[in-house]
């Protein structure tokens, strides 16, 4: 990787519009134990499965799933889904696939980007996640971008859940600072 503008450097791209290797690729990452152990369903995806979920993204508009790149490499995935347009709400997320991309501060980038999208481009108000009490990372990154914990619950397998919600208003309020510590983040931890 090599330094750069952290605004330009990622693209999001519906699933839909990639080819089979990449959408085959997100099957890949989706399975990968690190990410799996982050889901609330942690099941092994086959191409099956991928292939019907696939075809349900066409179908319908309450859910959307995009391939993130960083320039020109699929480093991860980001997506919405339980889309309420007459509430404006829905739920998300988001991953990074390749190993050489984490931990580096690409994670905060692509948050931004999303909440920037979902905000500022298609004017949903609230956007909720769930995430297990377990994800230390995760749960860090959404507390320093200012996400509310609204609740928590158990899973049937005893797992602990949390439930964060972020404003639009609050985005307001706070995207130039957010702006500022990611792209600051990101070309500093990025190397050539």
């Amino acid at each position: 990787m090599r330094k750069g503008d952290a605004v330009n450097d990622l693209r999001f791209v519906n699933i839909l519009e990639t080819d089979r290797v990449i959408r085959e690729k997100v099957r890949w990452w989706r399975n990968k134990q690190d990410v799996r152990s982050c889901m609330l369903s942690q099941s092994i995806i086959s191409q099956e499965e991928h292939a019907q979920w696939l075809a349900g993204l066409s179908k319908g508009s309450v859910n959307k799933f995009w391939v993130i790149f960083w320039r020109d490499v699929p480093i991860g995935a980001a997506y919405l889904q339980n889309i309420d347009y007459d509430r404006s709400t829905s739920e998300w997320g988001f991953y990074i696939g390749e190993e050489a991309y984490k931990g580096r501060g690409v994670g905060k980038k692509i948050l931004f980007n999303l909440l920037e999208k979902v905000f500022d481009k298609m004017a949903i108000e609230f956007l909720f996640t769930k995430v297990l009490s377990t994800n230390g990372s995760a749960i860090h990154l959404y507390k320093k971008f200012y996400f509310s914990e609204k609740s928590r619950l158990l899973l049937e397998d005893g797992r602990e859940v949390i439930i964060f919600e972020f404003a639009r208003s609050a985005w307001l309020e706070v995207k130039d600072e957010l702006e500022k510590i990611c792209g600051e983040m990101v070309n500093k931890s990025v190397e050539q």
